[in-house]
């Protein structure tokens, strides 16, 4: 398994996945080349489950190319947009990248953005390819039936 595919086997989201960069070249330069650095407990179990195998990769010599190569790996990468009408927390994040491991078959990367409009459901964006499953579509959808039945009741 390469570099990216062990950060991305728990990493779900591109905001997890750009702190987690940050956090390990900052792990590296402090171990390689010095220095002092306080990580949070949550950074630290992280990083541990990454295991000795995944360090070894790392050298003094090899550490920045590898690092480059990483991130241009990562500028690669195609996330799936969700938009959601609420701030998720972790629980759900976990939820949402099972759902998808389990349907696609496959670790994908999502990004979640926030649109207070949707009324419900969610908004996805794939590859420039826009499904919108939220309730704000389905009432749209259907609004001429909607008002025609509304009409029904006012005179």
């Amino acid at each position: 398994m390469d570099i990216l595919d062990t950060i991305l086997t728990n990493t779900y989201t591109t905001a997890d996945l750009h702190h987690r960069l940050r956090i390990l070249k900052l792990y590296f330069e402090t171990k390689q080349f010095g220095g002092k650095f306080e990580f949070s407990p949550e950074d630290l179990a992280w990083l541990n489950s990454l295991g000795e195998d995944f360090f070894s990769k790392f050298t003094k010599e090899n550490f920045y190319n590898n690092f480059l190569e990483l991130e241009k790996k990562v500028s690669l990468l195609t996330p799936l947009i969700i938009y959601l009408s609420f701030e998720p927390e972790s629980l759900q994040i976990e939820s949402i990248n099972s759902w998808l491991k389990k349907n696609l078959s496959q670790n994908i990367l999502f990004d979640i953005k926030i649109d207070r409009e949707l009324l419900g459901g969610a908004v996805l964006v794939y590859k420039g390819v826009y499904k919108d499953y939220s309730l704000r579509a389905k009432i749209q959808e259907q609004s001429g039936i909607i008002l025609q039945e509304f009409k029904k009741y006012v005179r």
